[in-house]
């Protein structure tokens, strides 16, 4: 062929594109720069094979019945004259210098990729052509198009390879070269048909009609070249008119110059074709594929120069990210990394996320430790009840057997000391709980940064080592922290302060609330409560709760939505006694998948609640989470219901009177027939307790053991508001405080050797590949950077 490029420069371009063709194949994924090049797609039998060996002037192409081409083949062509090779890139400085080698390497590499049957796959096979006879140009071979599976293939193949010949052809920066028998309807044309989708206006196709030498007798294609004809789909590169070798030519082993001298004679020697024979032909088709990519790479150089632009600054910036391998700044790379990360985990437990922290999909960091504090144990130690499991004849046994032989007229302090203290020690499990949790939880946290900071993956030893580190200081605080929190509990069994200004039986408050318990034993049993109305079901199911309960974080319970707006939950479906009650009136309910990090989520509050009062509940769909809510919302919103008849609002009024003479002194309810909201009750002066207080016991018995009963109950819930806030502290200080102060200087102390810094800055392999693979690409990129910058000052 022996053809040149007219402009110089402009031949500079095709080579530039190939590198970055390259470069990007080595990367793997997805090319991050759309480049110009020229895609070539046919039908089966369309001769799309044969055009482009007529282009490269060799036979290199694997030929076979059924689909040969199953990966997309780059093919580059370089115009070189001091040889003929094939170079791929699978496997680098291996020439291939005879061409039946490269079509057996095509099988080859297919095979190993794509198995030996009839799959697939989009990894395209980057095949290098040297020869005096190509001007340099690129084109990708794409599957032929094809409807029908045949043999073995699979029965949506027609789709497959649809698919994979759109991913090419539909980006922007493609050409496309449509090849189509002319021996075939061109409306019905597979090439054309697709190449339409993506290119309505036939603005980056070329159509390429072959075997024209197979027409009927009497009829050409002129019309279709010169544009005569109007009834052809439309391309504003026109078409091109070629002759390929007949089968019977490559099973004589026609060469390839012989096949292109009978080409250029049947187009001069061709009545319709004879006076335009110049612009027909592969050499023709040649010349025009490789000014059509030229103009086209000029068109969008600004647009290829900024994109390289931004990509050079990616590499650079992960370049620099991994770093130099440099042995002098060794101690240095060390420590920094050891400082970034105790930075970061100090900015993680105080809440100062980085860039890179998913900020809404889920708690993280210090959040997650201060959920365990507030949503896991609070509630524990709030639902402890001091009156669980105690009865009006337990009370009047201990008053009776710490009095001794002579009895006594007051209630004895010993009664009140023993069963506080024996109910104090029930703390102590859901606080060294809570020790665990957070232990468990900085673990977690020390794990995640170390997978997410770059500088740590990058020394997989002293990673290792930072984690060691975690958990030998975590072991040795563990211990003391536990201890500490013992000694908490110990301290509150060691000194019943009965002179606590919030203690219902201090000397100040004490008459005024001895008055009020002899009014209420004197007046009898509480009224029974009002009657609830219809307790018909409103809505039922299974969730997982999480609130109100036990140190565990979630349990499944099925939950019942009565219309007295009191939802209750039960351990299993059917039960006919609730875990617990909640009143729904007053409350706030809405979702909160981000809040807890979990889908499906919902969460029932009351404004006026403490912290550890919300009650979490998750659900198995969005749907049923969205019905949850609304439902709620409507019983949220309702008032209490009225009672029905003047029985029940004499009872109420009655139940109201004592609630506003002991809401001074009452706690909030826990789990068992406690709302988040408002309770009619101190928690744990259960029914069962008063009805035997007043049914089975004289007046000073009734007295004295409902006023040990609030005694308890007053001096239990400040036990557990110093022991709630306490333990948290203990755990910051003696866990979380002493690993953040105690990890840097650890990690510092483990650089005091040389073989011991060598050690933690061996770099992993991976790490070692990825910046050679990024020096490469920047190096490639720095160049192709010159020369476009060099081409935009160039007038074309």
């Amino acid at each position: 062929m022996n053809q040149a490029v007219e402009n110089k420069d402009m031949d500079r371009l095709i080579p530039i594109v190939n590198k970055l063709q390259d470069a990007f194949a080595i990367m793997g994924g997805t090319a991050p720069i759309d480049l110009p090049q020229i895609a070539v797609l046919g039908g089966q039998s369309s001769g799309k094979s044969s055009v482009l060996e007529n282009i490269v002037g060799k036979s290199f192409l694997p030929r076979g019945s059924g689909i040969v081409t199953r990966r997309p083949l780059v093919l580059q062509l370089y115009h070189e004259t001091s040889g003929e090779w094939g170079e791929f890139l699978h496997a680098p400085g291996k020439k291939f210098f005879d061409f039946d080698e490269i079509c057996q390497e095509i099988e080859n590499d297919t095979a190993r990729i794509c198995g030996a049957n009839k799959g697939l796959s989009t990894k395209p096979i980057n095949l290098r052509v040297y020869s005096p006879d190509v001007l340099n140009l690129t084109l990708i071979d794409l599957p032929g198009a094809t409807k029908v599976a045949v043999g073995d293939q699979p029965s949506d193949i027609g789709k497959q390879i649809e698919s994979m010949i759109k991913f090419y052809v539909s980006k922007p920066n493609c050409l496309i070269l449509a090849v189509t028998a002319a021996n075939t309807d061109l409306a019905n044309s597979d090439a054309i048909f697709i190449a339409k989708e993506v290119d309505p206006k036939g603005e980056r196709t070329l159509g390429v009609m072959t075997k024209l030498d197979l027409m009927d007798r009497g009829t050409d294609a002129r019309g279709i070249f010169t544009g005569e004809s109007q009834d052809v789909p439309h391309l504003a590169l026109g078409y091109v008119g070629v002759v390929n070798r007949a089968q019977a030519d490559i099973n004589e082993k026609k060469t390839i110059q012989a096949a292109r001298n009978s080409e250029n004679q049947f187009f001069e020697q061709h009545p319709g074709y004879g006076d335009i024979a110049d612009k027909l032909g592969t050499q023709y088709l040649v010349k025009k594929c490789s000014t059509m990519l030229l103009k086209h790479i000029q068109k969008v150089l600004p647009e290829l120069t900024t994109d390289l632009n931004k990509l050079t600054a990616v590499k650079r910036k992960a370049l620099s990210d991994i770093g130099e391998e440099d042995p002098k700044r060794t101690r240095m790379d060390i420590t920094e990394v050891i400082l970034k990360f105790a930075d970061e985990f100090k900015r993680s437990i105080e809440g100062q996320l980085g860039e890179n922290q998913d900020l809404v999909s889920e708690l993280t960091g210090g959040a997650r430790i201060e959920g365990i504090f507030n949503d896991v144990y609070a509630p524990a130690v709030s639902e402890i009840d001091i009156l669980e499991q105690l009865g009006a004849d337990e009370v009047q046994t201990l008053i009776r057997n710490v009095s001794g032989i002579g009895g006594s007229l007051f209630i004895p302090n010993a009664a009140f000391i023993a069963l506080v203290e024996s109910n104090i020690g029930r703390l102590l499990d859901p606080s060294l709980q809570c020790v665990q949790l957070v232990y468990s939880e900085l673990l977690s946290i020390i794990t995640d940064i170390s997978a997410k900071t770059p500088a740590i993956e990058k020394y997989p030893a002293l990673k290792n080592s930072i984690i060691e580190a975690t958990n030998s200081i975590l072991r040795e605080q563990y211990a003391p922290t536990s201890e500490h929190v013992k000694t908490i509990i110990a301290m509150e069994e060691a000194r019943v302060n009965m002179h606590h200004p919030d203690f219902i039986g201090h000397r100040e408050n004490f008459g005024k609330f001895t008055q009020e318990v002899e009014e209420q034993c004197a007046v009898g049993p509480p009224p029974p409560a009002p009657r609830t109305g219809n307790r018909a079901v409103v809505f039922e199911g299974w969730c997982s709760k999480k609130g109100g309960g036990s140190i565990v974080l979630w349990q499944k319970r099925y939950i019942m939505l009565k219309k007295d707006g009191v939802l209750s939950y039960f351990k299993m479906e059917g039960d006919s006694d609730p875990l617990g009650d909640i009143v729904v009136g007053g409350c706030i309910v809405e979702r909160a998948d981000a809040l807890i990090g979990k889908r499906f989520a919902f969460q029932l509050y009351h404004p006026t609640n403490a912290i550890g009062r919300t009650f979490f509940f998750t659900c198995d769909s969005e749907q049923e989470a969205n019905d949850w809510v609304a439902i709620l919302k409507e019983e949220c919103a309702k008032p209490p219901m009225e009672p029905e008849t003047e029985e029940d609002l004499l009872a109420s009024a009655s139940q109201m009177n004592v609630g506003s003479k002991n809401s001074g002194e009452d706690g909030e309810g826990g789990e068992g027939g406690e709302a988040p909201g408002t309770g009619t009750r101190k928690r744990g002066l259960t029914e069962r307790i008063h009805e035997s207080i007043h049914q089975e016991l004289g007046m000073r018995e009734k007295i004295e053991c409902e006023i040990l009963f609030r005694l308890l109950i007053s001096y239990f819930e400040i036990v557990k508001k110093n022991v709630s806030d306490m333990v948290p502290k203990s755990i910051s200080f003696l866990l979380i405080d002493k690993l953040k102060v105690k990890l840097m200087s650890h990690l510092i102390n483990e650089l005091d050797s040389e073989a011991k810094i060598k050690q933690l800055s061996a770099v992993a392999p991976e790490v070692t590949e990825k910046r050679n693979q990024l020096k490469k690409t920047l190096t490639l990129l720095d160049d192709s950077m010159m020369i476009l910058s060099d081409l935009s000052h160039t007038s074309f």
